[in-house]
């Protein structure tokens, strides 16, 4: 499904002033919501004044708010699978059509992805004293297979959250040392800027990886990559965040070299004595 209005946002954001800047990024966080809110209350909500806002809809294309806000209605549903739904019932299941949206967000990411990034995101999570892998809701899910990639070749990696616990325990330790591996698809919750703000004021390197959604939270990490993610039905797809992740992963092994030889060596080692694996 297109989304004209964020791939308006998107073409035009580095280029916007600061103030449209913030609308902007409010718009990204409540799509769906949109329709629930009036441009008083938008512009309230980002800090700035109602004709900052007026601004950025004629520059997104739009004659006025209202037509804005009732083409996002139709077209941007924020990942909801309730909100996709209408519009999934009168099509047939395809497989043809999933594949080809899964391969037009891998092809997209990975191809558009600079070089230069990546290696300062591998070098930056190699160089962590501790780790922390963070991401919650679906976010998790890719947190976990993160942590459990790195900390075969890299000590000290740590997942949160920790199920049933808060972070404030966990985080309290945070130092200029660490480093975060945030994972921030959408729907986030509002603790993941938090962390990052906290990690920001600490000192400690963020790397975060989401949606073309991430909005605003990029200004509190040191790289930032973006992941198209868009599914062709009811459920977003991460195809092309695994693939990024399994590549910063095994660049971070590569880096770590006999480091990550050794811990791998070590690994095996009790996996067989302990009987780990059937042959």
């Amino acid at each position: 499904m297109s989304d004209p209005l964020e791939q308006a946002i998107r073409d035009r954001y580095d280029d916007l002033p600061a103030g449209e800047r913030k609308i902007a990024d409010v718009l990204l966080e409540l799509r769906s919501e949109l329709a629930a809110y009036s441009a008083t209350e938008l512009a309230a909500r980002a800090g700035v004044s109602k004709a900052t806002t007026a601004r950025l809809v004629r520059r997104l294309g739009y004659s006025d708010f209202l037509e804005m806000r009732q083409q996002a209605r139709a077209l941007w549903k924020n990942g909801s699978p309730l909100a996709e739904l209408p519009q999934t019932l009168n099509q047939a299941g395809s497989l043809g059509r999933h594949l080809e949206q899964d391969l037009t967000c891998l092809s997209h990411t990975i191809g558009t992805l600079q070089p230069e990034l990546a290696d300062k995101a591998i070098d930056l999570l190699t160089k962590a004293g501790r780790l922390w892998v963070i991401g919650f809701r679906n976010s998790h899910a890719l947190a976990l297979y993160t942590r459990e990639l790195l900390v075969q070749v890299k000590p000290d990696v740590r997942l949160l959250p920790v199920m049933g616990q808060t972070v404030a325990e966990e985080l309290s330790s945070l130092t200029a040392d660490d480093v975060i591996l945030a994972l921030g698809f959408r729907r986030r919750p509002p603790v993941l800027a938090k962390i990052l703000r906290m990690a920001w004021q600490t000192g400690a390197p963020v790397v975060l990886v989401g949606d073309p959604s991430v909005g605003d939270l990029a200004k509190w990490a040191e790289v930032t990559i973006r992941c198209l993610n868009r599914g062709a039905s009811l459920f977003d797809s991460y195809v092309s965040a695994i693939s990024l992740l399994n590549f910063l992963c095994s660049g971070v092994a590569l880096a770590l070299g006999e480091t990550a030889q050794q811990r791998l060596h070590a690994s095996e080692q009790l996996h067989d004595e302990f009987g780990d694996f059937e042959l």
